[in-house]
């Protein structure tokens, strides 16, 4: 984690003073994942243990449109509250496109996305999670490491590069409950997965629909920011509820309840 701050530093500065350039945050999300290569070469001799496997393709397709309802959730509620407006799928490049056009505009966009998400994901779910998995609890990782991944976020936050119009403490606690929250999903996902995959494709589609989809379909109708947004209230209400279910019921809910589920359906047949 010292590696990952200390090279991490370098493109806060950029980021921070140089204005238009995109590299500059690509290079800061890679960070995690050169930090954690450099320490498991130290201490390990190889790259072991990453979870480079693909591991299942129901789970990876999963992990791949899991965001996709996340933030139809969180948006449906923004936007069913009236705490912003639905500006229609015209407004957006995007979901303007016919069906085809836009089903290769995301793939496209997938992969600009994903190539910055893997730097962070070789970092998180690759290398910290199972590393502190073998002395701590799921629940325990989860909160730990998503308090680190909302820290890293600090400064770029502080220096306005990242978040949004709102008062600088009320976005720092709302993006530490969601980011914690969601990181309890990753977890289950690296768990489950055994790979690495999982994490990148879940960080990749939350990204690429957060910033470039639902974004524009929102129209801010005053105080929108206070509650849109990974900053916003909404998200940190949603980040709020996965702690308190995972905590509640376990890390492994999500498959107790679906095994609850296909039972109960089986019995009734």
């Amino acid at each position: 984690m010292l590696l990952t701050f200390l090279l991490s530093s370098i493109f806060y500065y950029f980021i921070a003073t140089i204005e238009g350039n995109g590299w500059y945050a690509f290079g800061l999300m890679w960070c995690p994942g050169v930090a954690s290569i450099i320490t498991s070469l130290i201490v390990r001799k190889n790259l072991k243990g990453f979870g480079w496997g693909l591991g299942s393709g129901r789970l990876l397709a999963v992990s791949y449109f899991y965001p996709i309802i996340e933030l139809f959730i969180v948006y449906g509620i923004i936007w069913y509250f009236g705490f912003g407006g639905f500006a229609g799928f015209e407004s957006n490049f995007m979901t303007k496109l016919a069906f085809i056009p836009m089903i290769l505009m995301a793939l496209e966009g997938t992969y600009f996305a994903g190539r910055s998400a893997m730097g962070e994901e070789i970092g998180w779910r690759g290398y910290l999670v199972p590393k502190l998995l073998e002395k701590y609890t799921p629940n325990q990782v989860s909160i730990f490491v998503g308090l680190i991944w909302a820290l890293w976020h600090f400064p770029i936050m502080v220096t306005g590069d990242y978040g949004n119009d709102t008062p600088l403490l009320y976005q720092l606690v709302c993006f530490t409950l969601m980011i914690v929250g969601v990181n309890f999903v990753y977890t289950w996902f690296r768990i489950k997965s055994k790979s690495l995959w999982t994490g990148v494709l879940l960080h990749t589609t939350g990204n690429l629909f957060i910033f470039h989809v639902f974004s524009d379909l929102t129209i801010n109708t005053g105080n929108t920011p206070y509650y849109a947004g990974e900053t916003g209230a909404v998200f940190a209400l949603w980040g709020s509820l996965l702690i308190f279910v995972f905590l509640r019921f376990g890390w492994d809910w999500p498959t107790t309840t679906y095994r609850l589920l296909l039972k109960k359906k089986t019995s009734d047949k």
